[in-house]
């Protein structure tokens, strides 16, 4: 089981909170084009030593709907054109392309539903228009309320929407009353992400008199989990909530530690035990793709000690845990024996059973903390 990431770093406006790399000033046709052809040079210059069977393909961002119905197609249907030559494509059960609000219209739908095992990822966030405001997403509520209806009239049935707990000018029910609207408007939603909202220093000090305090912030993120427990979204990791079956494939297999090739300016991908960062400059990409060159920045070879680190503190942020046995098989030593001191030590944060070690319910905010024990 392994994955394919392919990073579309442009957005028409960049969103204040935002960490990851994107791109505001390249929104030029012309410019999307040649970045969908360095994309499809990249594969073809990776596959060949990839060798593993790609189960998933993810379309994150910046905003992978900017590039448009046709131009995204055009990009798939390299993708798996590609991918035919060295397995069964029938093989890849999920394709998930992030999505913006503002691009949800007929055609893109359209678009959607022709791709088999699609699943649709919309950055909603709130419906609150003057936090939309205040961090700079160019949405209005119509616009939400309208996207949120044609998707719900559509044949996708594979959905996930964003919301983000916390925000500036918001209320203890907020993102309640959000996850309530949105699910009234769009029923079938299978699955959601709820995130803390992260802020820099600039930021904390620059919104400090709309921001909640740090102990409402907890407050506000349990109001919102409770409330999708309550409609039947089960909490699978520590920022995810799904319907039973509809969890992120593609997703899990990063808290797995699995193997996954990533393409695009500043993708980060991970096979053979090595961890590879290419450029990110868009343009830099462009020509090294051209001159049939890997745009990579820089490999990091990943030692045992590195990998066990990584595979607990990811686990750990899951609400099944760490597969006892699957670390046994990976590593060629017994968790329990190793780290029992520990396990005995912090017992009270923690569930046991004969194949998993998880964070109890009640300390799970904080499993990022608890798993340092194990660092």
């Amino acid at each position: 089981m392994s994955g394919l990431y392919i990073h579309i770093p442009f957005c028409t406006y960049k969103c204040s909170y935002c960490n990851f790399y994107s791109v505001v000033n390249m929104n030029d046709r012309e410019i999307y084009k040649n970045y969908v052809e360095a994309l499809i040079a990249e594969l073809k210059l990776r596959i060949n030593d990839y060798k593993k069977e790609i189960n998933t393909i993810y379309f994150g961002g910046g905003t992978p709907s900017v590039l448009n119905a046709n131009l995204l197609k055009y990009l798939l249907d390299n993708i798996l054109n590609i991918l035919k030559n060295y397995q069964d494509i029938k093989l890849i059960k999920e394709i998930t392309i992030e999505s913006n609000i503002n691009d949800i219209n007929g055609e893109y739908i359209n678009f959607l539903e022709s791709v088999e095992n699609i699943r649709i990822s919309l950055g909603l966030q709130t419906f609150n228009e003057k936090s939309l405001y205040l961090i700079n997403r160019h949405t209005e509520l119509g616009e939400i309320v309208n996207a949120l209806k044609l998707l719900n009239a559509s044949s996708i049935e594979n959905i996930s929407l964003d919301f983000i707990s916390g925000l500036p000018l918001n209320d203890k029910l907020q993102t309640k009353r959000d996850i309530i609207k949105a699910l009234e408007l769009l029923p079938k939603t299978k699955h959601i992400s709820l995130y803390y909202l992260e802020l820099t220093k600039s930021l904390e000090e620059k919104w400090k008199d709309y921001l909640p305090k740090e102990e409402e912030s907890v407050e506000y993120y349990e109001t919102a989990s409770n409330t999708l427990k309550d409609l039947g979204f089960m909490r699978y990791e520590i920022s995810n909530y799904a319907i039973n079956n509809y969890e992120s494939i593609h997703n899990s297999n990063y808290w797995k530690l699995k193997n996954y090739l990533s393409l695009g300016a500043s993708a980060v991908g991970y096979y053979n035990n090595k961890r590879y960062e290419n450029i990110k400059s868009v343009k830099t990409y462009i020509e090294h793709t051209k001159q049939n060159k890997k745009p990579i920045k820089e490999i990091e070879y990943i030692d045992k000690e590195t990998q066990k680190k990584e595979l607990i503190f990811l686990s750990l942020r899951t609400v099944k845990g760490i597969d006892i046995n699957n670390y046994n098989n990976l590593f060629k030593e017994n968790f329990r024996d190793k780290y029992s001191s520990i396990i005995k030590d912090n017992k009270n944060y923690f569930l046991i059973t004969d194949e998993y070690l998880s964070i109890k319910e009640n300390y799970f905010n904080y499993a990022d903390e608890i798993s340092l024990l194990f660092l």
